[in-house]
């Protein structure tokens, strides 16, 4: 999260407002770091009450060190007795107007929190949301799941709560900031002694509160290690998770239609990560206690699974058959394995062809790809920007769809500026180095141009693609940069800049070329072992990056020459196979 900054126009408060609740058990190594993103903001007005939960390791120690450092940071220790009493203890200690919770391995922005704390006190909504990705590297976190995605939009909103039961997925402890008098007056209260005690308390307060909050800024990092208790595949465990669930949907009684809403959430973005485990885990007591999970939820009425994975909705249509024995046949026959299935098409829409295609138990409709299946992926693989124009070759496409493609571009500014750029599809085949996994993809390669305005016109502006593909249309940014190109190559000419970072973006400024003593192909002597060989004594020089990445015949050989950080040549070999051969939709298809 880097140093601590002071936030301009800020003083230190005499009386917190937000007290965040850190619970510590065996986390020596992460809590400075989730420590240091609280406090990053040194003039924050939070108080930290860090609960040391018996904790065995330096875990207390680390912390008392920051409150002797810090002011803001109280630490209370107790006797192990579980995240949920720690929290409890954390609550009871607590005497800001606001609430949250962090765990102790997660990191937060706290930008994110205070936006939260400005956005409560303006609507005088009950809680605030905040989005949350996971990270192995706090410095390359993954997308928000989608969702997450879907419930947020550019700007702050407030919905009256039981409207948008949508918000029920954001089912975390974290990532939420609770006025204290709704906290009281709800009677919220984590569970002792069970595990995935935030189901219940999420219910609990949607069903109670009045108005939400839903603030945009990215605040919550969760961190993906070995041994988290959501990660264990257990028949403990996986019971706990159903057990939290019943406990969840029983709390949403009252809301009308929020039971369904939340049991269709659960089915379609809990259980299937689940599923997917099931040849993974030798243990037949979690593969017994999760199918009889998914079939109770199954048995609710007026789900809604619109947004379940194909593949999940294929082995509930076996459950709901009393086919249970099967499903381990359609996860061991690569059921989840989507980029080995053949595509297919149901009513116009495109779907695959699961194991049990054609079961009279297994409706077509179950396998149609949903939506959130078949996101845009794009990326900008060759971009130049020259005086007055900038051209780009950009590979777009829907994931999963094979079927022919259409596209359109904007540079979109920032400010409401918005130009389309000229597009024509290329020739350029790509598999064999990004790794297609449908035919079609190969035909999904764009040229695209666009004659720039005045510099004076342009602000920081964005590449927006569209894609038309199997009678679906996306619309997205485009953030991705080819790490092996001339589009992670900084490029700047008339006072606009392409900075060669993600995400993608035209923007006002200077940058300062690459210079290097590896100009052309014919400065280096060429490896013709197959494989991948990097150049480690000499730099690229700019002149040769922007062609790149590079395919050339040397001495009977196919090539590949592509950057690798930073500023390194690295030469592929190709085997002696045709191209389409090396690239997994005609390994699948012709096999």
């Amino acid at each position: 999260m880097g140093r601590a900054v002071r936030l301009p126009g800020r003083r230190p408060a005499t009386e917190p407002r937000l007290s965040v609740v850190v619970p510590v058990y065996r986390v020596e190594q992460y809590l400075a770091a989730c420590l240091d993103s609280i406090l990053e903001p040194t003039d924050a007005p939070f108080e930290v009450i860090v609960v040391d939960d018996g904790s065995p390791d330096r875990s207390a120690r680390i912390a008392r060190r920051y409150a002797r450092r810090d002011r803001r940071v109280r630490v209370v220790s107790r006797p192990n007795g579980g995240l949920s009493a720690a929290r409890m203890t954390g609550v009871e200690h607590a005497r800001a107007p606001f609430l949250t919770f962090v765990d102790s391995d997660d990191v937060v922005d706290a930008r994110g929190l205070l936006a939260a704390l400005d956005r409560l006190e303006e609507s005088e909504a009950d809680y605030a949301l905040l989005p949350y990705r996971q990270f192995r590297d706090p410095d390359d976190p993954s997308p928000p799941p989608p969702w997450i995605a879907e419930l947020y939009t550019d700007r702050p909103r407030t919905v009256v709560a039981h409207r948008h039961p949508e918000v029920l997925a954001q089912a975390t402890a974290w990532s939420k900031v609770y006025r204290r008098t709704f906290w009281d007056r709800a009677g919220l209260a984590f569970r002792d002694g069970v595990l995935y005690e935030d189901q219940e308390v999420t219910a609990r307060a949607f069903a109670a509160a009045d108005r939400i909050v839903l603030v945009p800024h990215p605040t919550y990092l969760w961190r993906v290690r070995p041994g988290s208790i959501t990660r264990e595949a257990t028949a403990r465990s996986i019971g706990a998770f159903f057990d939290a669930v019943a406990l969840s949907l029983d709390a949403l009684r009252p809301v009308p239609g929020a039971r369904a809403a939340r049991a269709s959430q659960v089915l379609s973005n809990d259980v299937p990560r689940y599923l997917r485990t099931l040849t993974k885990v030798d243990d037949p007591g979690y593969r017994a206690r999760l199918l009889v999970g998914a079939r109770d939820l199954l048995a609710e009425p007026e789900l809604d699974l619109a947004q379940a994975p194909a593949e999940a909705r294929v082995v509930y249509a076996l459950l709901r058959a009393d086919r249970a024995h099967d499903v381990e046949r359609f996860v061991a026959e690569g059921g989840f394995d989507l980029a080995t299935l053949a595509s297919d098409v149901v009513d116009g829409r495109p779907a695959l062809r699961f194991p049990f295609t054609g079961d009279p138990d297994v409706p077509d409709e179950a396998r149609v790809l949903s939506e959130r299946q078949t996101p845009l992926d794009a990326m900008v693989l060759r971009a130049r920007l020259g005086d007055g124009a900038l051209d780009l070759t950009v590979c777009g496409w829907l994931r999963h769809v094979d079927a022919p493609a259409t596209c359109r571009a904007w540079l979109r500014d920032i400010t409401g500026w918005e130009r389309e750029l000229t597009v024509q599809r290329s020739a350029e085949f790509i598999g064999h180095r990004i790794r297609t996994t449908r035919r079609s993809e190969e035909d999904c390669v764009w040229e695209l141009h666009l004659d720039l305005p005045d510099p004076d016109d342009v602000d920081r502006s964005e590449l927006v693609l569209e894609v038309t593909q199997g009678g679906r249309t996306r619309r997205d940014r485009v953030t991705r940069v080819d790490p092996t190109g001339s589009a992670a190559v900084p490029q700047g000419v008339g006072g606009l800049v392409l900075t060669g970072r993600e995400p993608f973006a035209v923007d006002r400024g200077e940058v300062r070329p690459w210079s290097g003593d590896l100009a052309s192909p014919d400065d280096v002597d060429l490896p013709v072992e197959p494989g991948s060989h990097e150049i480690t004594d000499r730099l690229v020089d700019q002149s040769l990056a922007l062609r790149l990445p590079l395919d050339l015949t040397h001495l009977g050989r196919t090539l590949r020459l592509e950057l690798a950080r930073p500023r390194l040549l690295r030469v592929v070999v190709e085997p002696d196979t045709p191209r389409e051969q090396r690239t997994v939709w005609w390994a699948r298809d012709h096999a």
